[in-house]
């Protein structure tokens, strides 16, 4: 067998190890990727909600509540609640909609789950809100 043979050969072999590293190497960091980042995501949610536990309340008024689409993909939408308030800390009004501490982190949506935050929050009803005594224009109703 000649030299060419043997780089022929070599590099026959070489691709093929190649090829099954990307097909079984590749899948796999991109699985622990993305596991990896809904991981850390999940901790910065936690962290979140966990500091909220130690926030002040008031009472504030719930001045808009409804149901939005967006859509997703070519044929797909998901719904969201959207609940806008308003609570005054110090004299200074404040107007908020964030709703569950740490979902700018993290946010699963269930299905008819944006239907019945809006019947929790009907416009013109009386909420509790948590804010955050070093920034009271952070707030949240839910805790």
């Amino acid at each position: 067998m000649g030299i060419f043979e043997w780089v022929m050969a070599g590099s026959g072999l070489l691709i093929t190890i190649v090829s099954v590293i990307c097909s079984v190497a590749l899948p796999l960091l991109i699985i622990g990727g993305l596991g990896y980042f809904l991981y850390k995501r999940n901790q910065q949610s936690m962290a979140y909600r966990q500091s909220t536990q130690t926030w002040h309340n008031t009472t504030g008024t719930v001045l808009m509540s409804s149901v939005q689409w967006k859509r997703t993909g070519n044929s797909g939408s998901t719904t969201y609640p959207v609940v806008v308030y308003q609570y005054e800390v110090n004299g200074q009004r404040h107007q908020s909609q964030r709703i569950k501490a740490g979902e700018q982190f993290l946010n699963v949506r269930i299905s008819g789950q944006a239907e019945a935050t809006v019947q929790k929050y009907p416009i013109g009803s009386t909420v509790t809100v948590y804010y955050n005594p070093a920034n009271p224009a952070e707030s949240v109703l839910e805790r």
